[in-house]
Protein backbone atom coordinates (compact mmCIF):
# COMPACT_ATOMS: atom_id res chain seq x y z
CA UNK A 1 0.00 0.00 0.00
CA UNK A 2 2.70 2.39 0.87
CA UNK A 3 4.38 1.93 -2.77
CA UNK A 4 1.29 2.27 -4.09
CA UNK A 5 1.19 5.71 -2.51
CA UNK A 6 4.51 6.92 -3.47
CA UNK A 7 3.58 5.76 -7.30
CA UNK A 8 0.69 7.63 -6.90
CA UNK A 9 2.71 10.49 -6.03
CA UNK A 10 4.91 10.34 -8.78
CA UNK A 11 2.72 10.18 -10.78
CA UNK A 12 0.71 13.52 -9.99
CA UNK A 13 4.00 15.25 -9.92
CA UNK A 14 4.76 14.07 -13.64
CA UNK A 15 0.98 15.11 -14.17
CA UNK A 16 1.55 18.49 -12.83
CA UNK A 17 5.08 18.99 -14.80
CA UNK A 18 3.09 17.77 -18.15
CA UNK A 19 0.03 20.05 -17.74
CA UNK A 20 3.08 22.83 -17.54
CA UNK A 21 5.20 21.82 -20.43
CA UNK A 22 2.58 20.55 -22.81
CA UNK A 23 0.53 23.81 -24.19
CA UNK A 24 1.26 25.00 -27.41
CA UNK A 25 -0.32 28.39 -27.23
CA UNK A 26 2.66 30.38 -25.53
CA UNK A 27 4.66 32.77 -27.37
CA UNK A 28 7.02 31.44 -29.63
CA UNK A 29 10.50 32.61 -29.81
CA UNK A 30 12.58 33.41 -33.26
CA UNK A 31 15.09 30.65 -33.59
CA UNK A 32 17.41 32.58 -36.18
CA UNK A 33 17.27 35.43 -34.19
CA UNK A 34 18.60 33.48 -31.05
CA UNK A 35 21.36 32.31 -33.60
CA UNK A 36 22.30 35.31 -35.16
CA UNK A 37 23.24 38.47 -33.48
CA UNK A 38 23.95 37.36 -29.69
CA UNK A 39 27.11 36.80 -29.61
CA UNK A 40 27.86 40.69 -29.94
CA UNK A 41 26.68 40.53 -25.89
CA UNK A 42 29.34 40.78 -23.67
CA UNK A 43 28.09 42.00 -20.52
CA UNK A 44 24.54 43.39 -19.25
CA UNK A 45 26.06 46.84 -19.55
CA UNK A 46 26.80 46.35 -23.33
CA UNK A 47 23.07 47.36 -23.67
CA UNK A 48 22.11 44.36 -25.76
CA UNK A 49 19.14 43.45 -23.09
CA UNK A 50 18.13 40.30 -25.36
CA UNK A 51 16.52 37.37 -23.33
CA UNK A 52 18.36 34.63 -25.50
CA UNK A 53 21.66 36.75 -25.83
CA UNK A 54 24.94 34.88 -26.18
CA UNK A 55 27.81 35.96 -24.15
CA UNK A 56 30.99 36.79 -25.95
CA UNK A 57 32.74 34.98 -23.69
CA UNK A 58 32.38 31.69 -21.42
CA UNK A 59 30.69 32.49 -18.15
CA UNK A 60 30.01 30.06 -14.59
CA UNK A 61 27.08 30.01 -13.26
CA UNK A 62 27.24 27.69 -10.04
CA UNK A 63 23.78 25.96 -8.07
CA UNK A 64 23.11 24.16 -4.94
CA UNK A 65 20.69 21.30 -5.69
CA UNK A 66 18.92 18.44 -4.67
CA UNK A 67 19.19 15.42 -7.71
CA UNK A 68 18.77 12.06 -7.06
CA UNK A 69 21.69 10.33 -9.17
CA UNK A 70 20.38 6.73 -8.84
CA UNK A 71 18.34 5.15 -11.76
CA UNK A 72 18.56 8.45 -13.22
CA UNK A 73 18.44 6.79 -17.02
CA UNK A 74 21.14 9.58 -18.14
CA UNK A 75 21.74 8.12 -22.21
CA UNK A 76 24.87 8.19 -23.63
CA UNK A 77 26.99 8.05 -20.51
CA UNK A 78 25.84 11.24 -19.76
CA UNK A 79 25.91 12.86 -15.58
CA UNK A 80 23.73 15.02 -13.59
CA UNK A 81 26.67 17.44 -13.96
CA UNK A 82 27.58 16.50 -17.56
CA UNK A 83 24.79 16.10 -19.69
CA UNK A 84 22.81 16.96 -22.77
CA UNK A 85 20.78 19.52 -21.83
CA UNK A 86 23.55 22.10 -20.36
CA UNK A 87 26.15 21.51 -23.16
CA UNK A 88 23.17 22.93 -24.73
CA UNK A 89 22.85 25.75 -22.51
CA UNK A 90 26.73 26.42 -22.80
CA UNK A 91 26.49 25.84 -26.80
CA UNK A 92 23.02 28.51 -26.76
CA UNK A 93 24.49 31.27 -23.89
CA UNK A 94 27.87 30.48 -23.24
CA UNK A 95 27.08 29.46 -20.21
CA UNK A 96 28.64 26.68 -18.11
CA UNK A 97 26.54 25.15 -15.48
CA UNK A 98 28.16 23.69 -12.46
CA UNK A 99 26.84 22.11 -8.75
CA UNK A 100 28.83 24.14 -5.62
CA UNK A 101 27.08 21.29 -4.48
CA UNK A 102 24.23 18.38 -4.99
CA UNK A 103 22.60 16.17 -2.44
CA UNK A 104 20.38 13.32 -2.83
CA UNK A 105 17.38 14.22 -1.01
CA UNK A 106 15.68 16.94 -0.31
CA UNK A 107 15.80 16.65 3.56
CA UNK A 108 19.93 16.51 2.64
CA UNK A 109 19.17 20.18 0.97
CA UNK A 110 17.63 21.83 3.14
CA UNK A 111 20.47 20.81 5.62
CA UNK A 112 23.25 21.52 3.53
CA UNK A 113 21.13 25.19 2.27
CA UNK A 114 21.05 25.97 5.72
CA UNK A 115 24.68 25.79 6.62
CA UNK A 116 25.27 27.64 3.30
CA UNK A 117 23.04 30.72 4.58
CA UNK A 118 24.68 30.32 8.04
CA UNK A 119 27.95 30.57 7.06
CA UNK A 120 27.26 32.74 4.20
CA UNK A 121 29.04 30.45 1.74
CA UNK A 122 26.18 30.66 -1.58
CA UNK A 123 25.86 28.89 -4.52
CA UNK A 124 25.11 31.65 -7.18
CA UNK A 125 21.77 30.10 -7.82
CA UNK A 126 19.61 27.82 -5.42
CA UNK A 127 16.06 27.47 -4.80
CA UNK A 128 14.48 28.18 -1.16
CA UNK A 129 11.25 28.12 0.65
CA UNK A 130 9.06 31.67 2.10
CA UNK A 131 10.63 31.44 5.22
CA UNK A 132 14.40 31.05 3.83
CA UNK A 133 13.94 33.79 1.83
CA UNK A 134 12.69 36.17 4.11
CA UNK A 135 15.49 35.91 6.10
CA UNK A 136 18.19 35.75 2.99
CA UNK A 137 16.34 39.54 2.39
CA UNK A 138 16.79 40.99 6.06
CA UNK A 139 20.22 39.27 6.17
CA UNK A 140 20.81 41.31 2.37
CA UNK A 141 22.59 37.89 0.79
CA UNK A 142 20.74 37.86 -2.41
CA UNK A 143 20.10 40.17 -5.72
CA UNK A 144 17.82 42.33 -6.15
CA UNK A 145 16.08 40.69 -9.70
CA UNK A 146 14.07 43.43 -10.75
CA UNK A 147 15.74 44.95 -13.53
CA UNK A 148 16.85 41.40 -14.71
CA UNK A 149 13.48 40.36 -14.40
CA UNK A 150 12.20 43.46 -16.63
CA UNK A 151 15.03 43.30 -19.14
CA UNK A 152 16.11 39.71 -19.47
CA UNK A 153 12.66 37.44 -18.87
CA UNK A 154 11.52 36.24 -22.20
CA UNK A 155 7.79 37.03 -22.73
CA UNK A 156 7.31 33.43 -22.00
CA UNK A 157 8.02 33.86 -18.11
CA UNK A 158 6.38 37.05 -18.09
CA UNK A 159 3.35 35.94 -19.37
CA UNK A 160 2.99 32.79 -16.70
CA UNK A 161 3.46 35.14 -14.17
CA UNK A 162 0.53 37.54 -15.06
CA UNK A 163 -1.22 34.48 -15.35
CA UNK A 164 -1.58 35.00 -11.71
CA UNK A 165 -2.35 38.63 -11.74
CA UNK A 166 0.23 39.56 -8.72
CA UNK A 167 -0.25 36.41 -6.19
CA UNK A 168 2.98 35.42 -7.12
CA UNK A 169 5.57 38.11 -8.01
CA UNK A 170 3.87 40.03 -5.06
CA UNK A 171 5.23 37.05 -2.68
CA UNK A 172 9.02 37.76 -4.08
CA UNK A 173 8.88 41.60 -3.54
CA UNK A 174 10.16 43.70 -0.46
CA UNK A 175 10.07 47.35 -0.91
CA UNK A 176 9.63 47.09 -4.30
CA UNK A 177 12.13 45.36 -5.12
CA UNK A 178 11.53 41.84 -6.84
CA UNK A 179 14.48 39.01 -5.19
CA UNK A 180 13.49 36.08 -6.43
CA UNK A 181 11.52 33.74 -9.63
CA UNK A 182 9.11 32.03 -7.81
CA UNK A 183 7.63 28.53 -8.66
CA UNK A 184 4.02 28.08 -9.69
CA UNK A 185 1.49 25.97 -8.89
CA UNK A 186 -0.67 25.39 -11.55
CA UNK A 187 -4.48 25.89 -11.15
CA UNK A 188 -7.22 23.37 -11.49
CA UNK A 189 -6.20 20.99 -8.95
CA UNK A 190 -9.23 21.24 -6.68
CA UNK A 191 -11.81 18.26 -6.34
CA UNK A 192 -14.86 17.71 -8.19
CA UNK A 193 -17.04 14.88 -8.10
CA UNK A 194 -16.02 11.51 -10.07
CA UNK A 195 -19.43 9.31 -9.73
CA UNK A 196 -19.90 5.65 -11.14
CA UNK A 197 -22.42 6.51 -14.19
CA UNK A 198 -23.13 2.21 -14.71
CA UNK A 199 -24.31 2.97 -10.73
CA UNK A 200 -26.48 5.78 -11.67
CA UNK A 201 -27.67 3.85 -14.92
CA UNK A 202 -28.72 0.85 -12.84
CA UNK A 203 -30.60 2.55 -10.21
CA UNK A 204 -32.28 4.91 -12.88
CA UNK A 205 -30.83 8.29 -11.19
CA UNK A 206 -29.64 11.62 -13.15
CA UNK A 207 -26.37 13.41 -12.80
CA UNK A 208 -26.25 15.10 -9.68
CA UNK A 209 -26.53 19.19 -9.21
CA UNK A 210 -27.49 20.34 -5.61
CA UNK A 211 -25.99 18.81 -2.41
CA UNK A 212 -29.33 17.59 -1.67
CA UNK A 213 -29.09 15.77 -5.08
CA UNK A 214 -25.80 13.98 -4.26
CA UNK A 215 -26.28 13.07 -0.97
CA UNK A 216 -29.23 11.04 -2.45
CA UNK A 217 -27.46 9.32 -4.93
CA UNK A 218 -24.76 8.69 -2.42
CA UNK A 219 -27.59 7.10 -0.19
CA UNK A 220 -28.66 5.32 -2.96
CA UNK A 221 -25.39 3.52 -3.35
CA UNK A 222 -25.30 2.71 0.04
CA UNK A 223 -28.46 1.08 0.40
CA UNK A 224 -29.40 -0.40 -2.92
CA UNK A 225 -27.06 -2.78 -3.86
CA UNK A 226 -25.29 -1.05 -7.05
CA UNK A 227 -22.62 -3.45 -7.66
CA UNK A 228 -25.50 -6.18 -7.83
CA UNK A 229 -23.38 -8.95 -5.75
CA UNK A 230 -26.36 -9.64 -3.08
CA UNK A 231 -24.47 -7.68 -0.06
CA UNK A 232 -24.41 -4.58 1.91
CA UNK A 233 -20.96 -3.41 1.47
CA UNK A 234 -21.02 -0.39 -0.78
CA UNK A 235 -20.95 3.23 0.38
CA UNK A 236 -21.44 6.77 -1.31
CA UNK A 237 -18.46 7.93 -0.65
CA UNK A 238 -14.72 7.34 1.71
CA UNK A 239 -12.80 10.20 2.96
CA UNK A 240 -9.67 11.55 4.51
CA UNK A 241 -8.77 11.89 8.28
CA UNK A 242 -7.77 15.41 7.28
CA UNK A 243 -11.26 16.11 5.58
CA UNK A 244 -9.75 18.71 2.88
CA UNK A 245 -7.28 19.58 0.82
CA UNK A 246 -5.96 20.85 -2.68
CA UNK A 247 -4.76 18.66 -4.97
CA UNK A 248 -5.56 15.53 -2.65
CA UNK A 249 -8.02 12.61 -3.22
CA UNK A 250 -11.45 11.63 -1.51
CA UNK A 251 -11.78 15.35 0.62
CA UNK A 252 -14.52 16.40 1.17
CA UNK A 253 -14.35 19.81 -0.16
CA UNK A 254 -16.77 19.67 -2.85
CA UNK A 255 -19.29 19.25 0.27
CA UNK A 256 -17.73 22.25 2.33
CA UNK A 257 -17.90 24.25 -0.81
CA UNK A 258 -21.65 23.81 -1.37
CA UNK A 259 -21.89 24.85 2.46
CA UNK A 260 -19.54 27.76 2.04
CA UNK A 261 -17.51 26.32 4.27
CA UNK A 262 -13.47 26.41 3.88
CA UNK A 263 -10.52 24.70 5.70
CA UNK A 264 -7.91 26.26 6.63
CA UNK A 265 -7.77 29.35 5.01
CA UNK A 266 -7.44 32.99 5.61
CA UNK A 267 -10.47 34.84 4.18
CA UNK A 268 -11.64 38.44 4.24
CA UNK A 269 -15.33 38.81 5.64
CA UNK A 270 -18.06 40.97 4.49
CA UNK A 271 -16.31 43.98 6.97
CA UNK A 272 -13.31 43.60 5.30
CA UNK A 273 -12.02 41.86 8.27
CA UNK A 274 -9.45 38.85 7.94
CA UNK A 275 -10.20 35.92 9.54
CA UNK A 276 -10.11 32.03 9.66
CA UNK A 277 -12.14 29.88 8.30
CA UNK A 278 -12.20 27.07 9.97
CA UNK A 279 -13.61 28.59 13.07
CA UNK A 280 -17.24 30.00 10.73
CA UNK A 281 -19.90 29.06 11.31
CA UNK A 282 -20.36 27.64 7.75
CA UNK A 283 -17.98 25.01 9.24
CA UNK A 284 -19.92 24.00 12.35
CA UNK A 285 -22.80 23.55 9.76
CA UNK A 286 -20.95 21.22 7.76
CA UNK A 287 -19.30 19.55 10.03
CA UNK A 288 -23.02 18.61 11.40
CA UNK A 289 -23.76 17.22 7.88
CA UNK A 290 -20.69 15.38 7.49
CA UNK A 291 -21.79 13.51 10.46
CA UNK A 292 -25.02 12.68 9.39
CA UNK A 293 -23.84 11.33 6.80
CA UNK A 294 -20.99 9.55 8.18
CA UNK A 295 -23.78 8.31 11.21
CA UNK A 296 -26.44 6.81 8.34
CA UNK A 297 -23.31 4.88 6.88
CA UNK A 298 -22.93 6.88 3.76
CA UNK A 299 -19.19 7.81 4.46
CA UNK A 300 -17.23 4.73 5.02
CA UNK A 301 -17.23 4.15 8.73
CA UNK A 302 -13.29 3.39 8.28
CA UNK A 303 -12.03 6.26 6.99
CA UNK A 304 -10.20 7.30 9.11
CA UNK A 305 -8.07 4.23 10.02
CA UNK A 306 -7.58 2.84 6.51
CA UNK A 307 -3.73 3.35 5.84
CA UNK A 308 -4.96 3.11 1.61
CA UNK A 309 -7.50 5.68 1.74
CA UNK A 310 -8.10 4.50 -1.86
CA UNK A 311 -9.06 1.12 -1.04
CA UNK A 312 -12.54 1.32 -1.54
CA UNK A 313 -12.10 2.58 -4.65
CA UNK A 314 -9.94 0.09 -6.19
CA UNK A 315 -12.34 -2.36 -4.48
CA UNK A 316 -15.43 -0.78 -6.29
CA UNK A 317 -17.26 -0.44 -2.77
CA UNK A 318 -17.34 3.62 -3.67
CA UNK A 319 -19.47 5.11 -6.09
CA UNK A 320 -18.43 8.80 -5.50
CA UNK A 321 -14.99 9.79 -5.51
CA UNK A 322 -13.80 13.42 -4.58
CA UNK A 323 -10.63 14.50 -6.61
CA UNK A 324 -8.91 16.54 -9.04
CA UNK A 325 -9.22 16.19 -13.45
CA UNK A 326 -5.89 13.70 -12.73
CA UNK A 327 -7.52 11.25 -11.52
CA UNK A 328 -7.96 9.11 -14.03
CA UNK A 329 -4.42 8.50 -13.87
CA UNK A 330 -4.52 7.46 -9.99
CA UNK A 331 -6.52 5.75 -8.42
CA UNK A 332 -9.21 5.17 -11.46
CA UNK A 333 -7.32 2.90 -13.25
CA UNK A 334 -7.51 0.12 -10.14
CA UNK A 335 -11.32 0.53 -10.26
CA UNK A 336 -11.51 -0.15 -13.97
CA UNK A 337 -9.17 -3.05 -13.78
CA UNK A 338 -10.79 -4.92 -11.00
CA UNK A 339 -14.01 -3.99 -13.02
CA UNK A 340 -13.84 -3.27 -16.73
CA UNK A 341 -17.79 -2.17 -16.61
CA UNK A 342 -17.18 1.17 -14.11
CA UNK A 343 -17.57 3.97 -15.83
CA UNK A 344 -16.24 7.20 -14.16
CA UNK A 345 -17.92 10.50 -14.95
CA UNK A 346 -16.71 14.03 -13.59
CA UNK A 347 -19.15 16.38 -12.32
CA UNK A 348 -18.41 19.90 -11.28
CA UNK A 349 -21.37 19.73 -8.43
CA UNK A 350 -22.58 20.19 -5.85
CA UNK A 351 -23.68 23.47 -6.75
CA UNK A 352 -25.01 26.31 -3.60
CA UNK A 353 -28.39 27.48 -3.62
CA UNK A 354 -26.93 30.35 -6.04
CA UNK A 355 -26.12 27.44 -8.68
CA UNK A 356 -22.36 28.17 -8.13
CA UNK A 357 -19.87 25.15 -7.76
CA UNK A 358 -17.62 26.94 -4.73
CA UNK A 359 -13.75 26.08 -4.32
CA UNK A 360 -10.86 27.87 -2.01
CA UNK A 361 -7.44 28.88 -3.14
CA UNK A 362 -4.40 27.24 -3.66
CA UNK A 363 -1.21 28.52 -2.47
CA UNK A 364 0.30 29.87 -6.09
CA UNK A 365 3.92 29.60 -4.92
CA UNK A 366 6.27 27.71 -2.48
CA UNK A 367 9.50 28.11 -4.48
CA UNK A 368 11.91 30.39 -4.83
CA UNK A 369 14.49 30.76 -7.56
CA UNK A 370 17.18 33.07 -6.05
CA UNK A 371 20.36 34.40 -6.75
CA UNK A 372 23.74 35.43 -4.61
CA UNK A 373 24.51 38.76 -4.37
CA UNK A 374 27.93 39.03 -5.18
CA UNK A 375 26.99 36.85 -8.11
CA UNK A 376 28.07 39.26 -11.69
CA UNK A 377 25.66 38.02 -14.04
CA UNK A 378 22.48 37.61 -12.69
CA UNK A 379 20.96 38.45 -15.94
CA UNK A 380 22.23 34.54 -17.00
CA UNK A 381 19.69 33.15 -14.19
CA UNK A 382 17.15 34.81 -16.23
CA UNK A 383 18.35 33.69 -19.75
CA UNK A 384 19.20 30.16 -18.40
CA UNK A 385 15.12 30.15 -16.91
CA UNK A 386 14.36 31.31 -20.42
CA UNK A 387 16.59 28.71 -22.28
CA UNK A 388 15.17 26.23 -19.70
CA UNK A 389 11.37 26.40 -20.38
CA UNK A 390 12.46 26.76 -24.22
CA UNK A 391 13.87 23.05 -24.11
CA UNK A 392 10.72 22.04 -21.68
CA UNK A 393 7.97 23.61 -24.31
CA UNK A 394 10.03 22.47 -27.29
CA UNK A 395 10.20 26.03 -29.27
CA UNK A 396 13.69 26.02 -30.54
CA UNK A 397 13.72 23.05 -32.63
CA UNK A 398 17.16 22.31 -31.57
CA UNK A 399 16.11 21.20 -28.08
CA UNK A 400 13.65 18.78 -29.46
CA UNK A 401 14.55 16.02 -29.26
CA UNK A 402 16.97 16.73 -26.12
CA UNK A 403 15.41 13.88 -23.34
CA UNK A 404 11.73 13.62 -23.75
CA UNK A 405 11.58 11.58 -21.25
CA UNK A 406 9.98 13.91 -18.36
CA UNK A 407 11.45 11.89 -15.49
CA UNK A 408 15.22 12.25 -16.97
CA UNK A 409 13.97 16.00 -18.01
CA UNK A 410 13.34 17.14 -14.55
CA UNK A 411 16.57 15.27 -13.49
CA UNK A 412 18.91 17.98 -15.41
CA UNK A 413 16.74 20.92 -15.67
CA UNK A 414 18.97 23.85 -14.75
CA UNK A 415 16.38 24.86 -11.91
CA UNK A 416 14.17 22.46 -11.60
CA UNK A 417 11.38 24.73 -10.89
CA UNK A 418 7.86 24.58 -12.24
CA UNK A 419 6.77 28.25 -13.72
CA UNK A 420 3.01 27.32 -15.75
CA UNK A 421 -0.07 29.55 -16.73
CA UNK A 422 -2.10 29.09 -13.77
CA UNK A 423 -5.22 27.71 -15.90
CA UNK A 424 -2.19 25.38 -17.80
CA UNK A 425 -4.87 22.13 -17.50
CA UNK A 426 -7.26 23.93 -18.61
CA UNK A 427 -5.50 25.63 -21.63
CA UNK A 428 -4.08 21.96 -22.94
CA UNK A 429 -7.50 20.30 -22.88
CA UNK A 430 -9.02 23.44 -25.21
CA UNK A 431 -6.17 22.88 -27.65
CA UNK A 432 -6.59 19.08 -27.50
CA UNK A 433 -10.61 19.32 -27.95
CA UNK A 434 -9.78 22.08 -31.20
CA UNK A 435 -7.92 19.65 -32.89
CA UNK A 436 -9.94 16.59 -31.85
CA UNK A 437 -13.43 18.54 -32.58
CA UNK A 438 -11.48 19.19 -36.13
CA UNK A 439 -9.76 15.95 -36.58
CA UNK A 440 -6.41 17.60 -37.40
CA UNK A 441 -3.58 17.26 -35.38
CA UNK A 442 -1.40 18.82 -37.29
CA UNK A 443 -0.46 21.90 -35.15
CA UNK A 444 -0.33 19.79 -31.64
CA UNK A 445 3.64 19.57 -30.30
CA UNK A 446 4.54 16.37 -29.45
CA UNK A 447 2.67 15.73 -26.33
CA UNK A 448 -0.49 16.72 -27.05
CA UNK A 449 -0.30 14.51 -30.63
CA UNK A 450 0.08 11.85 -27.98
CA UNK A 451 -2.46 12.10 -26.36
CA UNK A 452 -4.72 12.89 -29.25
CA UNK A 453 -3.52 9.52 -30.34
CA UNK A 454 -5.05 7.84 -27.35
CA UNK A 455 -8.59 9.80 -27.25
CA UNK A 456 -8.48 8.28 -30.51
CA UNK A 457 -7.31 4.75 -29.46
CA UNK A 458 -9.54 4.85 -26.49
CA UNK A 459 -12.82 6.36 -28.60
CA UNK A 460 -11.82 2.88 -31.36
CA UNK A 461 -11.35 -0.02 -28.05
CA UNK A 462 -12.55 1.71 -24.84
CA UNK A 463 -10.59 0.44 -21.90
CA UNK A 464 -8.63 -1.60 -23.78
CA UNK A 465 -5.87 0.07 -22.39
CA UNK A 466 -5.86 1.54 -19.38
CA UNK A 467 -2.82 4.18 -19.89
CA UNK A 468 -4.36 5.26 -22.98
CA UNK A 469 -7.69 5.35 -20.89
CA UNK A 470 -6.13 7.38 -18.39
CA UNK A 471 -5.11 10.10 -20.79
CA UNK A 472 -8.28 10.19 -22.26
CA UNK A 473 -10.16 10.68 -19.13
CA UNK A 474 -7.99 13.02 -18.12
CA UNK A 475 -7.27 15.17 -20.89
CA UNK A 476 -10.70 14.91 -22.12
CA UNK A 477 -13.27 14.77 -19.80
CA UNK A 478 -11.54 15.46 -16.27
CA UNK A 479 -10.20 18.86 -17.19
CA UNK A 480 -12.93 20.12 -18.98
CA UNK A 481 -14.62 20.42 -15.77
CA UNK A 482 -11.91 22.70 -14.44
CA UNK A 483 -13.28 25.30 -16.81
CA UNK A 484 -13.13 28.74 -14.66
CA UNK A 485 -16.56 30.20 -15.91
CA UNK A 486 -17.52 26.95 -14.27
CA UNK A 487 -15.84 27.79 -11.27
CA UNK A 488 -16.59 30.65 -7.98
CA UNK A 489 -12.97 30.64 -6.44
CA UNK A 490 -12.68 31.97 -2.72
CA UNK A 491 -9.71 33.37 -2.53
CA UNK A 492 -7.23 33.11 0.69
CA UNK A 493 -5.20 36.41 1.70
CA UNK A 494 -2.81 34.93 3.20
CA UNK A 495 -0.02 32.19 2.63
CA UNK A 496 2.60 31.22 4.67
CA UNK A 497 4.11 31.88 8.22
CA UNK A 498 3.81 34.56 10.95
CA UNK A 499 5.93 34.72 13.72
CA UNK A 500 3.38 33.68 16.07
CA UNK A 501 2.45 31.10 13.57
CA UNK A 502 6.03 29.10 13.86
CA UNK A 503 5.44 28.65 17.27
CA UNK A 504 1.93 27.54 17.59
CA UNK A 505 0.79 26.66 14.45
CA UNK A 506 1.19 23.17 14.59
CA UNK A 507 -0.45 22.60 18.07
CA UNK A 508 -3.65 25.15 16.37
CA UNK A 509 -3.86 22.53 13.35
CA UNK A 510 -3.61 19.57 15.03
CA UNK A 511 -6.67 20.71 17.38
CA UNK A 512 -8.42 21.95 14.67
CA UNK A 513 -8.33 18.68 12.71
CA UNK A 514 -8.65 16.11 15.75
CA UNK A 515 -11.73 18.33 17.09
CA UNK A 516 -13.75 18.35 13.59
CA UNK A 517 -12.95 14.21 13.06
CA UNK A 518 -14.14 13.40 16.53
CA UNK A 519 -17.38 15.65 15.74
CA UNK A 520 -18.20 13.56 12.28
CA UNK A 521 -17.81 10.51 14.22
CA UNK A 522 -19.84 11.42 16.79
CA UNK A 523 -17.25 11.07 19.47
CA UNK A 524 -17.74 14.91 20.21
CA UNK A 525 -21.30 16.92 19.84
CA UNK A 526 -21.75 19.34 17.38
CA UNK A 527 -21.63 21.92 19.74
CA UNK A 528 -18.02 21.01 20.82
CA UNK A 529 -17.13 23.51 17.61
CA UNK A 530 -18.64 26.31 19.50
CA UNK A 531 -15.83 25.28 22.59
CA UNK A 532 -12.86 24.84 20.13
CA UNK A 533 -13.49 27.96 18.54
CA UNK A 534 -12.81 29.70 22.13
CA UNK A 535 -9.99 27.39 22.92
CA UNK A 536 -8.25 28.65 19.32
CA UNK A 537 -8.49 31.79 19.77
CA UNK A 538 -7.08 31.64 23.16
CA UNK A 539 -4.06 29.54 22.21
CA UNK A 540 -3.20 31.75 19.72
CA UNK A 541 -5.45 32.20 17.22
CA UNK A 542 -6.20 35.58 17.81
CA UNK A 543 -2.68 37.01 17.75
CA UNK A 544 -2.09 35.17 14.85
CA UNK A 545 -5.34 36.70 13.45
CA UNK A 546 -3.81 40.07 13.88
CA UNK A 547 -0.57 39.37 12.33
CA UNK A 548 -2.16 37.39 9.24
CA UNK A 549 -4.26 41.32 8.93
CA UNK A 550 -1.42 43.27 9.38
CA UNK A 551 0.75 41.15 6.86
CA UNK A 552 -2.23 41.10 4.25
CA UNK A 553 -2.01 44.47 3.99
CA UNK A 554 1.71 44.93 2.61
Amino acid sequence: MKLKWIVGCLVVLMLLTTACGSSGTEPSTDTNQTEGTKDTEKSPDSGKEDPFGKYAEPITLSMGKSISTKNTNLPNGDTVDNNEYYRYIEKKLNVKVTHAWQTETQEAYQQKLSVSIASQDLPDAFIVNEKQLKQLVEADLIADLTDVYNKYSSPLIKSYYESYGDRVLKRATFDGKLMAFPGTEIGGQHNMTWIRQDWLDKLGLQPPKTLDELLAIAKAFTEKDPDGNGKNDTYGFTGLPTLAGWNTVNGFDPIFGALHAYKGQWLKDQAGSTVYSSTLPEMKTALAKLHELYAAGIIDKEFPVRKDSTELIAANKVGIVFGPWWIPYWPLPDSVKNDPKAEWKPYTAPLDSDGKFNTYDQNPTGSFLVVKKEYAHPEAVAKVLNMEYEGIRKLDPAAKDIYKDLNVSWVIWPFAIQIGFEDDAYRVHLELKAAWDAKDPSKLNDELKMWYENVKKNSENPKKDLAVWSDSMSRMDGSAEIDPSKLTVIRNVFFGQTKTMELKWAILEKMENETFLKIILGEEPVDKFDSFVQEWKKLGGDQITKEVEEASKK
